[in-house]
Order: C-alpha cells, then structure tokens, then sequence
C-alpha cells in the first residue's frame, strides 16, 4: 500500500484476505495491513472459514477449498487465527465469531488490538 507506517487507528478488511492464493501471499495481506496500522489501534476482518462447514469444504491444498456454494477460496480456521494474532503480537478485542450463510459459506469476524 502507498501509505506509511503507521498511519490509521482503525483497519477494516471485509472479505478481501479469503482472495489469497496461498499462505504467503495471506501472510504479506496481514502484514501491509498491521505495518499501516498505529500502535493502539483496531485491526477488523471479515473473510471466509472453514469452521461451521468443516465437512462441507473441499480441500484443494495449501489452505485452499471448493465452498458448498461452489467457490474456491482460502478459508482459515481458529488454531491459524490464533496463531497470526501471536505473529503479529495482536490481542483479541473480541472472540472470533463465525457466521454461517446456509449452503453457501461460512465467515469470521476477527477483531485484533495492536500494542501501543
């Protein structure tokens, strides 16, 4: 992104990061994020899980799955949520919370404070 360090007390990420097309390119997504956030602000993402549909989900590879409503996506779950919110030394504000769209997807809100 073109913006500095640092520059924003709030980051809102709505179904964007389930576009990844492996892990890597998730991790460099998280990371512009979390660099253009200032210490002490708010991190909110909503993207694609794989929890609520865990047997209803293709695996493809690579964090990468067939939806039930047919779309392939890069869903995460909670043990990986968890641990991106260590790496980035983030904080839950909220526990993650996961909304299931019947026959078609499920997504989670994650809510992550940023040190001051």
């Amino acid at each position: 992104m073109s913006f500095g360090d640092a520059e924003f007390d709030v980051v809102l990420s709505s179904a964007v990061m389930h576009f990844a097309r492996d892990e890597a390119h998730w991790n460099a997504m998280l990371r512009e994020m979390w660099r253009v956030l200032a210490p002490g602000g708010m991190f909110f993402a909503r993207l694609a899980t794989t929890i609520g549909h865990e047997s209803r989900v293709k695996p493809l590879g690579n964090r990468r799955f067939i939806m039930p409503d047919g779309d392939e996506r890069f869903l995460v779950d909670e043990p990986f949520i968890m641990a991106a919110t260590r790496d980035i030394g983030g904080s839950l504000l909220d526990p993650i919370k996961t909304s299931v769209v019947q026959d078609r997807r499920s997504m989670m809100t994650w809510v992550v404070a940023k040190a001051r």
